[in-house]
């Protein structure tokens, strides 16, 4: 469904929608950055009580993904995971009127000496990722370093949240290739000529090309278009993750890039090991309530 279609079957919702995103961006400009991710905690755990269908999946999730958790420590678990997503909401509308000076006051980088030297060596570079942290803040962390980072992205359903997000992304130099669109190939093909960078996130069962490899003892239909193009054009996939810490700074970390078999599979199961383990590392920071395993492997 495009855009204008969405629109047109919610017209009401289609206009206020966009009123209270203005007005929660005008007061989220104004806190700093401690009370912004205040008010953010405070919106995601009224999610939580709101978002019953989204709450009871979350926890269902949790529950095949560690079993061996008590079922009050999930649950605990999944409050922090609301609150993380209005926390990240809270710091995204905080940072549209700001600049690369406010991400380097919150954002520790560590292993960016990795990227840099394949950069100098005229190597391609694929950074993959996924819905780990606040990974709109990782992404502008990358081209506030100067990457040229272009990133692969759906277009929403609300065109005007579409035009909100490209914006937010453009602010700090990322740019938009919007998957299914005519010229989204050229765009790729023209990144990776100019010497930019390209981004992807391949933690979610969306409609693209993928394969079927293994996330938290499931399998798990997983876009494989990561590792097409990396294994296509020989670039360095780099595992990089965004972590909020408990003082409410991010550490930014771009891990060694990935040895690739040349199967696709098997490369995309390799990278989605490394975000597993990210996740692993911060569960409460992660989706848990997207239908990652909606679908269901073929019989053999």
């Amino acid at each position: 469904m495009s855009g204008r279609d969405a629109a047109a079957r919610h017209p009401l919702r289609s206009r206020l929608a966009p009123a209270a995103v203005r007005a929660l961006t005008a007061l989220c400009r104004r806190l700093d950055w401690r009370r912004v991710q205040a008010f953010g905690r405070a919106l995601g755990r009224a999610g939580w009580w709101l978002a019953r269908r989204d709450r009871n999946r979350a926890l269902e999730h949790l529950a095949f993904a560690f079993p061996e958790l008590p079922g009050g420590e999930r649950r605990r678990l999944a409050r922090r995971m609301f609150a993380h997503f209005g926390t990240l909401l809270g710091e995204c509308l905080h940072l549209t009127d700001k600049g690369c000076e406010e991400i380097a006051r919150h954002v520790e980088v560590e292993g960016w000496e990795r990227v840099a030297a394949l950069r100098a060596a005229g190597r391609g570079v694929l950074i993959v990722t996924g819905h780990c942290g606040n990974w709109k803040l990782l992404a502008a962390t990358i081209n506030c370093r100067g990457l040229g980072m272009a990133v692969v992205a759906r277009e929403l359903e609300e065109p005007r949240f579409n035009a909100f997000l490209l914006a937010l992304r453009e602010r700090f130099g990322t740019r938009t290739i919007l998957r299914g669109r005519p010229q989204a190939a050229r765009d790729l093909l023209r990144t990776l000529r100019d010497g930019g960078a390209l981004g992807l996130l391949i933690d979610q069962d969306i409609a693209a090309e993928g394969v079927w490899v293994p996330f938290f003892g499931r399998l798990a239909f997983t876009p494989s278009g990561a590792a097409d193009l990396a294994l296509r054009f020989d670039l360095a996939a780099v595992p990089a993750f965004i972590e909020r810490r408990a003082d409410g700074s991010h550490l930014a970390r771009f891990e060694a890039p990935l040895a690739l078999p040349p199967d696709r599979t098997a490369a995309t199961g390799l990278m989605t090991a490394r975000i597993e383990a990210q996740v692993r590392r911060r569960p409460e920071q992660w989706p848990w309530f997207h239908r990652r395993w909606r679908r269901r492997p073929p019989a053999d």
